[in-house]
This record gives C-alpha cells, structure tokens and sequence, in this order.
C-alpha cells in the first residue's frame, strides 16, 4: 500500500512512498501560486498524480489541526474517498528533521531545525498571554529512532512587528538570556525551553516586514541582501547583515549545544533557516571535525517527505 505525505503549510506538497521509491510534488508548480497553502480551499491539484487512494495518508502542518480536521476529512471522503488517514500535527519540527536524515549518507546524526515557528506548545494554549512555537529543535535520529534532544518554544514571529523603531535592539536582544523561566524544564531526557526573545527564523521574518519584503515567506531575498551591508548603519542592507551575524552566533551556539549534549560526529540542518547558504558554510568552518549535510528540501515542503518517512519507519 502507498505511503502519501501531505504538507498543509506553507510551500504545499505531497510525497509518494512506495516502499525505497520517493515521489515528491509541489502544489505551486501545478496551481502557478508560490508558496500556496490551504488556507481556504484543499483543492490540491498534485492530488492528481496519486494512482491509488487506497493509501495511508499522512498530514502535517504547524497549525492547530482541530480546526482542519473534519474539513480534511470530509473533503477525503467525498472527493476521493480515502479510507486510511493519520493526523501528525505535533512534531512540525521532527518532519524537517526525518526529511533531512533521509537524504543524508548517515547511519546516526544530530539533526538541528531552526525555522519561523512549528508546532505550538501544549497543544496551542498560551502562556503569559502569548502563543509559543517550535522555534529551534534539536534530535538524535538513526535509522529507525528519533529521539528529541532539545526544544525551544518562542513566541509567536507576529509579536516581533516591526512598526517598533528599535528593531536595531530586537536584532541584539537574540543572543540574550532572556526566558520565561528561569533554566529550563526537562521531560525526560529533553531540554524545554520557552524564550520571549526572537530566534533566526523568526528575526529574518520579522526582517521582510521591516523592509518591504511583504512577509516573512521571502526570508531567502533577505539572507541575501544580506551580503551587501555593513555591521554598523540602517540601510535594509545594513540591517540585514546585522540579522545574518547575529543569527550566526546564535545557531554556532545551538550546535555546540547539540554536542554537549550528545557526542555524535554528524550533523544535519534543517527548517527554513537552513537555506542560509553563506553562514551554513560558516559552520562547516567553524566545526571542522565534523561531517555537515543540509536538508535539500529544507522549507515546508520537505515536511511531506518526513511525514511519509515517519508513517513506514518511525512509528
């Protein structure tokens, strides 16, 4: 029976696992809207290169799913009559992360996700009055075992509005010590943290509105005008690369975090932040005794392929 991945946010996409054979669709190559997602309509017009609904589907998204749910369903039901359905709305983050460890050469790997904001925590409840997502994660995966490391809710990207005027110090106050809590909180073997400050994926999308990016799906354009700018001034430029250093100190820290944690030579980047090109060669340099790979569907859209990972090798 097929395995069918599908990625409800942003960058939609399905996966198709028949057994070792990956075959992987974006939804915008097919409806011409970038970035799509389904918001307001399912119609996934990929849906079409499914052969056998009699499959086991998977779907994923860092949205609360209560509220898609019976949508979903019943939209299955009439439209393709889909008997087999699994709802893995929790782990946003362990998507990215099964993506990346399934494209990479390793048998065991620290695998480190930094993106805008996964899965929300305790099932989307607030705390303080905020909402908290997945901002960074850290995993120890192999060939068949995920394990979570290290996990950091942050607050929602849309409370980091730019209409303030000291983006400047928001752009400093990412590599500061600054939580909810004070240390962290452990579930197990895991480190929880809740941070009221930014983290890279949410500083660059907070970024895109500042300088007329539209939003924070155009991340990519400001990590590379980021090469045009200077540490000191105000330019979109200049701004930019004071994001691109400050994120670095940032993700150096987390993965020297990874390896005191757990003494693994291998490391993969994943999430949206993970298409950083120049600072993730940064690390290589940095971390020169250890074996790097990047996730190469880094964005959303990989989290298709996790999902379809996870149903035949994870669960």
């Amino acid at each position: 029976m097929l395995t069918v991945g599908v990625n409800m946010s942003h960058h939609a996409s399905i996966c198709i696992k028949d057994g070792d054979k990956l075959e992987y669709h974006e939804e915008d190559r097919f409806n011409k809207i970038k970035y799509w997602a389904p918001r307001k309509t399912l119609d996934y017009k990929c849906f079409s290169k499914i052969k056998d609904f009699n499959c086991n589907m998977i779907f994923t998204s860092y949205w609360n799913e209560s509220l898609y749910e019976e949508k979903v369903i019943n939209f299955l039901k009439d439209e393709y009559r889909v008997k087999n359905w699994h709802f893995d709305v929790h782990e946003h983050h362990a998507q990215h992360a099964l993506c990346g460890f399934y494209f990479s050469p390793f048998s065991e790997a620290l695998v480190i996700v930094i993106d805008g904001g996964g899965a929300r925590s305790n099932g989307g409840r607030t705390l303080k009055d905020k909402i908290y997502q997945e901002c960074d994660s850290i995993y120890y995966v192999t060939k068949n075992k995920i394990d979570t490391v290290y996990k950091n809710y942050g607050a929602s990207r849309y409370i980091y509005f730019p209409e303030e005027d000291n983006f400047p110090e928001i752009i400093k106050s990412i590599n500061k010590e600054n939580l909810i809590n004070e240390g962290s909180l452990w579930n197990g073997d895991t480190e929880i943290k809740f941070s009221s400050t930014p983290n890279p994926g949410q500083l660059f999308n907070t970024l895109c509105f500042k300088i007329g990016l539209t939003d924070g799906l155009n991340a990519g354009k400001a990590m590379g005008l980021a090469s045009y700018g200077k540490l000191e001034g105000e330019r979109d430029e200049d701004l930019a690369q004071q994001v691109q250093e400050e994120t670095l100190k940032y993700t150096i820290n987390l993965i020297e975090k990874a390896l005191n944690q757990k003494d693994c030579k291998n490391i993969i980047l994943s999430g949206g932040y993970a298409l950083n090109c120049v600072n993730n060669y940064k690390y290589t340099q940095k971390f020169k005794d250890h074996n790097f790979f990047i996730d190469p569907v880094a964005h959303d859209g990989g989290t298709a392929i996790g999902a379809a990972v996870w149903y035949d090798n994870y669960r």
